[in-house]
Protein backbone atom coordinates (compact mmCIF):
# COMPACT_ATOMS: atom_id res chain seq x y z
CA UNK A 1 0.00 0.00 0.00
CA UNK A 2 1.43 3.38 -1.01
CA UNK A 3 0.63 6.81 0.38
CA UNK A 4 2.05 10.31 0.11
CA UNK A 5 3.30 11.73 3.40
CA UNK A 6 5.30 14.65 4.78
CA UNK A 7 8.46 14.06 6.78
CA UNK A 8 8.13 15.69 10.20
CA UNK A 9 11.50 14.71 11.65
CA UNK A 10 14.47 12.46 10.95
CA UNK A 11 15.92 10.25 13.65
CA UNK A 12 19.56 9.24 13.88
CA UNK A 13 18.87 5.52 13.50
CA UNK A 14 17.77 5.70 9.85
CA UNK A 15 14.11 6.26 10.72
CA UNK A 16 11.82 9.20 9.97
CA UNK A 17 8.56 10.35 11.51
CA UNK A 18 6.08 11.01 8.70
CA UNK A 19 2.57 12.47 8.70
CA UNK A 20 0.13 10.49 6.56
CA UNK A 21 -3.09 12.29 5.64
CA UNK A 22 -6.31 10.43 6.36
CA UNK A 23 -8.61 10.00 3.40
CA UNK A 24 -12.32 10.65 3.61
CA UNK A 25 -14.71 7.77 4.15
CA UNK A 26 -16.68 8.60 1.03
CA UNK A 27 -13.66 9.23 -1.19
CA UNK A 28 -15.51 12.04 -2.95
CA UNK A 29 -13.64 14.99 -4.40
CA UNK A 30 -15.72 17.66 -2.77
CA UNK A 31 -15.41 20.02 0.17
CA UNK A 32 -15.90 17.93 3.32
CA UNK A 33 -16.25 21.05 5.48
CA UNK A 34 -19.49 21.87 3.67
CA UNK A 35 -20.75 18.28 3.55
CA UNK A 36 -20.33 17.17 7.20
CA UNK A 37 -21.35 13.74 5.99
CA UNK A 38 -18.34 11.85 7.30
CA UNK A 39 -16.16 11.63 10.34
CA UNK A 40 -13.29 13.77 9.05
CA UNK A 41 -14.54 16.79 10.99
CA UNK A 42 -14.56 14.74 14.21
CA UNK A 43 -11.22 12.91 13.99
CA UNK A 44 -7.62 13.88 13.48
CA UNK A 45 -6.70 14.49 9.87
CA UNK A 46 -3.22 12.95 9.95
CA UNK A 47 -1.50 9.97 11.50
CA UNK A 48 2.13 10.09 12.59
CA UNK A 49 4.07 6.90 11.86
CA UNK A 50 7.72 5.94 12.04
CA UNK A 51 9.15 4.74 8.75
CA UNK A 52 12.48 3.43 7.51
CA UNK A 53 14.09 6.39 5.74
CA UNK A 54 15.38 4.45 2.71
CA UNK A 55 15.31 7.56 0.47
CA UNK A 56 17.21 9.72 3.01
CA UNK A 57 14.46 12.34 3.10
CA UNK A 58 14.76 15.54 5.11
CA UNK A 59 12.13 17.25 7.30
CA UNK A 60 9.51 18.97 5.16
CA UNK A 61 9.95 16.66 2.15
CA UNK A 62 6.88 15.11 0.54
CA UNK A 63 7.59 11.39 0.18
CA UNK A 64 6.01 8.17 -1.04
CA UNK A 65 5.57 5.72 1.84
CA UNK A 66 4.96 2.00 1.30
CA UNK A 67 3.84 -0.58 3.82
CA UNK A 68 4.63 -4.27 3.66
CA UNK A 69 1.58 -5.78 1.95
CA UNK A 70 1.76 -9.27 3.46
CA UNK A 71 1.50 -8.05 7.04
CA UNK A 72 -1.11 -5.46 6.09
CA UNK A 73 -3.43 -7.98 4.41
CA UNK A 74 -2.95 -10.56 7.17
CA UNK A 75 -3.95 -7.96 9.76
CA UNK A 76 -6.96 -6.89 7.69
CA UNK A 77 -8.11 -10.50 7.38
CA UNK A 78 -7.78 -11.13 11.11
CA UNK A 79 -9.62 -7.95 12.06
CA UNK A 80 -12.43 -7.99 9.48
CA UNK A 81 -12.92 -11.60 8.39
CA UNK A 82 -12.01 -13.82 11.35
CA UNK A 83 -14.89 -12.74 13.66
CA UNK A 84 -17.44 -13.44 10.91
CA UNK A 85 -15.89 -16.80 10.02
CA UNK A 86 -15.80 -17.90 13.67
CA UNK A 87 -19.42 -16.85 14.15
CA UNK A 88 -20.47 -18.98 11.17
CA UNK A 89 -18.34 -21.94 12.29
CA UNK A 90 -19.70 -21.84 15.83
CA UNK A 91 -23.24 -21.60 14.45
CA UNK A 92 -22.68 -24.56 12.14
CA UNK A 93 -21.00 -26.74 14.74
CA UNK A 94 -23.72 -26.04 17.31
CA UNK A 95 -26.41 -27.26 14.89
CA UNK A 96 -24.75 -30.71 14.81
CA UNK A 97 -24.59 -31.06 18.59
CA UNK A 98 -27.27 -33.24 20.23
CA UNK A 99 -28.59 -30.27 22.20
CA UNK A 100 -28.20 -27.83 19.29
CA UNK A 101 -31.78 -28.00 18.06
CA UNK A 102 -32.73 -24.60 19.47
CA UNK A 103 -32.24 -21.59 17.19
CA UNK A 104 -31.59 -19.47 20.27
CA UNK A 105 -28.71 -21.74 21.29
CA UNK A 106 -27.22 -21.61 17.78
CA UNK A 107 -27.45 -17.80 17.79
CA UNK A 108 -25.76 -17.73 21.20
CA UNK A 109 -22.94 -19.95 19.89
CA UNK A 110 -22.56 -17.67 16.86
CA UNK A 111 -22.27 -14.70 19.21
CA UNK A 112 -19.63 -16.53 21.24
CA UNK A 113 -17.70 -17.25 18.03
CA UNK A 114 -17.89 -13.60 17.00
CA UNK A 115 -16.64 -12.43 20.40
CA UNK A 116 -13.82 -14.99 20.21
CA UNK A 117 -12.83 -13.56 16.82
CA UNK A 118 -12.82 -10.01 18.20
CA UNK A 119 -10.66 -11.13 21.12
CA UNK A 120 -8.17 -12.73 18.70
CA UNK A 121 -8.14 -9.47 16.69
CA UNK A 122 -7.43 -7.43 19.84
CA UNK A 123 -4.64 -9.82 20.84
CA UNK A 124 -3.19 -9.60 17.31
CA UNK A 125 -3.27 -5.78 17.47
CA UNK A 126 -1.39 -5.79 20.77
CA UNK A 127 1.14 -8.25 19.38
CA UNK A 128 1.70 -6.12 16.26
CA UNK A 129 2.27 -3.02 18.39
CA UNK A 130 4.70 -4.88 20.64
CA UNK A 131 6.84 -6.25 17.78
CA UNK A 132 6.46 -3.17 15.54
CA UNK A 133 4.77 -5.43 13.02
CA UNK A 134 3.44 -3.01 10.41
CA UNK A 135 6.56 -1.46 8.89
CA UNK A 136 6.63 1.53 6.60
CA UNK A 137 9.39 2.52 4.18
CA UNK A 138 10.09 5.92 2.63
CA UNK A 139 10.80 4.81 -0.95
CA UNK A 140 10.86 8.05 -2.92
CA UNK A 141 11.08 11.79 -2.41
CA UNK A 142 8.17 13.25 -4.38
CA UNK A 143 8.97 16.90 -3.66
CA UNK A 144 12.01 18.09 -1.73
CA UNK A 145 11.62 20.92 0.74
CA UNK A 146 13.87 23.82 -0.16
CA UNK A 147 13.28 25.91 2.97
CA UNK A 148 14.43 23.66 5.79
Amino acid sequence: MEQIAMVKSVQGNGMAVVAVQRGTACGAAHNCAECNGCETTLTRKENLVTAYNDAEAKPGDMVRVCSENGTFFKTAAIVYILPLVLALVFYGVSSFLPFGGSEMLRALCAGIGFVAGVLVAVAWDRHMKRVDGLRFHVVEIVRACSGM
